[in-house]
């Protein structure tokens, strides 16, 4: 009897994983194997991801056998919908959205993968509807240069004239398309695919004011999904002021795990961008710790973050423990990217130490305090006074 109630557990088990995971089935047809730069044919395929720090990584693969190739993805049902990317080509890639469902994709010839049709699910279907807004513009462009050739001749198209009347259809064409990318990403504003075009392909050429709109005639559904934070993100980076919200960056710590700012709300955030090779910021660090104690001393929301900028781990790690600021309480990260980290370029570190001083409701106190200065005013914070507030 218990062994039946056992087998029928572990048969509910198995139903409830199975309906809690979906699985993305992607089938391809390539119809040339040959490859632009590479004397070879193409024999694999891999299904790849980006990562935070934009870099491409495999995370699976199949062999391509009569100019076919299948995927069977899992996908948790609660997983955010992402843009991965079918890669194997020595000329680009095929972007396809991993989500529950059959896509399908065909490549006429992998030298060229670019130019795939993929279709199927919702947000790759959506995707195609986007895609020929562009190939509108550009087709329009093309029709309209051509009619100018034929009617006005090779000489007149080379001629002051001709130049900048091409530039003023390039620029409206350009405007038009814009205007189209923006109303159909509005119109579809719950997708994930509205967030990830609008930071990559429109926002920045708007000014912070357009781009911060932008960011808002975004659904709320989408408010936890990494497109929405990036966007969030990079609109942030844009107006980096006193008295401003800051970009929620992510902090890999010293033990492996990772954080985000916002992590540390209800506090005043301390952030210190430095490097253990920063004469400068290691010269600020008896300053920190001067703080850190008199904020433990009065048991302060008060939290040090140190951001290095260093590439290699172990110099960050014994700089550590060297100058005495491996402390409880007192946090410590790095992606070791040094100067391509994309924490520093969204907070626009350009030069160390770089010190920022936060409310506990995540804006910006301040970018330039150090010394004595960052010592006085840290004081006045951790004795009551909110000077900042007067100041704003």
């Amino acid at each position: 009897m218990l062994r039946r109630i056992s087998l029928i557990i572990a048969g509910l088990l198995v139903v409830g994983s199975m309906q809690a995971q979906g699985v993305c089935t992607i089938n391809g047809t390539v119809g040339k194997d040959s490859l632009r730069f590479t004397p070879k044919r193409m024999d694999k395929v891999y299904l790849s991801k980006m990562d935070e720090y934009e870099r491409i990584i495999a995370v699976d693969s199949v062999m391509l056998r009569d100019g076919k190739f299948s995927f069977s993805y899992p996908v948790d049902k609660d997983a955010p919908v992402l843009l991965y990317f079918i890669t194997g080509f020595d000329n680009g890639q095929v972007p396809v959205f991993v989500e529950p469902g059959t896509v399908e994709i065909h490549i006429k010839e992998a030298a060229f993968p670019g130019g795939a049709e993929v279709r199927g699910t919702v947000t790759n279907e959506l995707y195609a509807e986007y895609e020929k807004i562009g190939q509108r513009c550009v087709q329009a462009q093309s029709d309209s240069v051509k009619y100018l050739l034929k009617t006005k001749g090779n000489e007149w198209i080379d001629s002051p004239e001709g130049i900048g009347e091409r530039n003023r259809i390039g620029a409206s064409e350009l405007l038009e398309c814009m205007a189209d990318r923006i109303q159909f990403l509005i119109k579809h504003n719950d997708s994930p695919l509205a967030a990830l075009m609008m930071e990559r392909e429109v926002a920045y050429m708007l000014d912070k004011r357009y781009a911060e709109r932008l960011l808002k005639s975004l659904s709320p559904k989408l408010r936890n999904h990494p497109y929405y934070k990036s966007f969030y993100n990079s609109v942030r980076a844009q107006d980096l002021r006193v008295g401003g919200d800051l970009p929620d960056i992510r902090i890999p710590l010293l033990n492996g795990e990772t954080a985000s700012l916002s992590d540390y709300r209800g506090k005043f955030v301390l952030l210190d961008f430095w490097a253990s090779w920063c004469a400068p910021c290691l010269k600020e660090i008896p300053n920190l710790i001067a703080l850190y104690n008199e904020a433990k001393e009065k048991n302060a929301d008060f939290v040090i973050v140190s951001f290095s900028l260093d590439n290699k781990e172990k110099a960050w790690k014994d700089a550590i423990k060297s100058k005495g600021i491996d402390l409880p309480g007192w946090v410590h990260g790095s992606d070791l990217f040094g100067w391509g980290s994309p924490a520093a370029r969204l907070m626009g570190v350009t030069a160390i130490p770089k010190i920022i001083l936060i409310d506990p409701e995540g804006k910006a106190i301040s970018f330039s305090l150090r010394g004595e200065e960052l010592t006085t005013r840290v004081r006045q914070i951790l004795n009551g006074d909110l000077y900042y507030k007067n100041e704003q």
